[in-house]
């Protein structure tokens, strides 16, 4: 690493720092969940570290409204961090804000799927990334999974999607799981490629990050094809990942032929216990799909946070840093939902990423 490429990666990693230190506290996320209406989240929102992102909302902010400007804050914050990285650098980050299109185009699956026909509804749920392909008036002007897939032409995600698209229009496939399940993988991949690519002493600091999201992603695609789909052991292996980190190919071949998740979590087990924990903890849930979800978001969650405590400031503190907004993002959508709705706060304060729940109970007194 030459010495203004250090300097450089000090730099942005001491701006990664500052923004870790305005991220939403325990209080903050009690305080949230004590609202009574979205509107108050909005003004709690804006009273902590989201005032910039809230500036032009309405006095009643409309959900939607609300929870996209939200997504657009982590975009926003990222084009600051792209000026100042070149490649491979740049392409790592730049694979990793990506998620942000599959997530509005999972949206945009689930209108069609759904029969919905309010496409203004729909671009309410769609934030923009300034390097995107995609034509989103396009794609909001699809009518069914042929013309969504037209619609792609000339992105990254068009040959990726196809077949899938075909097979739901044709009526072939109902579920959107397998579409989903490609979209996310390609994300994966294009994250794994792009670190390849990446000095070694950035991919050794932050494979615990991403090494962790491949297993994992491998072992919740084990699960849920092993519970609720009727998969032979080589459908199952061709929609795992390509790619590996502690969880070897060996393994999965075995752990593919599991009958039940309870014998895939004794085969994790004797291998993989911190994976294993997950998959136990969950059925011991009374919502065990939701639960394993928490348990692999809050598994990543502290690994990113290792990776940013772990050293002097650098690449990796600005990548585990967004790692970690993400995810504040996410449980914050998650409490306006349950706001907007009326549903339970305790519920809602079990499910988020952020632990805020003492094992002790000290956070567990509702307010």
């Amino acid at each position: 690493m030459s010495f203004s490429s250090h300097g450089e990666c000090l730099s942005i990693g001491v701006k990664a720092h500052v923004l870790y230190s305005r991220l939403l506290s325990v209080d903050d996320y009690w305080n949230l969940l004590g609202s009574d209406t979205v509107t108050e989240v909005a003004q709690k929102l804006a009273a902590a570290s989201y005032d910039e992102s809230l500036e032009t909302m309405p006095q009643e902010p409309h959900r939607q409204d609300l929870e996209s400007a939200i997504k657009i804050t982590v975009l926003k914050q990222a084009e600051k961090f792209l000026i100042h990285l070149s490649n491979p650098r740049d392409k790592f980050f730049r694979a990793m804000m990506r998620s942000h299109e599959a997530e509005n185009l999972k949206s945009v699956f689930r209108y069609i799927g759904s029969g919905r026909s309010d496409r203004e509804e729909l671009r309410r749920r769609i934030y923009m990334t300034k390097s995107s392909r995609i034509s989103y008036d396009n794609v909001l002007s699809a009518r069914d999974f042929s013309e969504l897939s037209d619609s792609l032409r000339g992105t990254h995600f068009y040959r990726v999607l196809q077949e899938s698209l075909k097979r739901l229009q044709s009526g072939e496939e109902r579920s959107l799981f397998p579409l989903e399940t490609a979209l996310d993988m390609f994300v994966e991949l294009s994250l794994h490629k792009a670190m390849k690519k990446m000095p070694i002493g950035d991919q050794n600091l932050l494979m615990p990050i991403f090494g962790a999201r491949v297993d994992l992603f491998n072992i919740y695609i084990l699960y849920r094809t092993i519970r609720f789909f009727n998969m032979t052991p080589e459908e199952t292996l061709n929609r795992l990942l390509p790619v590996r980190f502690r969880v070897s190919l060996a393994f999965l071949r075995d752990a593919a032929r599991a009958e039940t998740y309870e014998q895939l979590t004794e085969m994790l087990k004797s291998r993989f216990h911190e994976y294993s924990d997950i998959l136990t903890e969950s059925a011991a849930d009374e919502e065990p799909l939701l639960s394993l979800e928490r348990g692999i978001k809050r598994y990543i969650y502290n690994q990113a946070r290792k990776v940013f405590n772990g050293g002097p400031p650098g690449f990796h503190t600005v990548i585990s840093y967004f790692v970690l907004k993400e995810f504040e993002i996410a449980d914050i959508i998650r409490i306006i939902e349950y706001v907007r709705y009326g549903y339970d706060r305790r519920h809602a304060a079990a499910y988020l990423t952020r632990p805020i729940i003492s094992a002790a109970g000290g956070e567990t007194e509702w307010q």
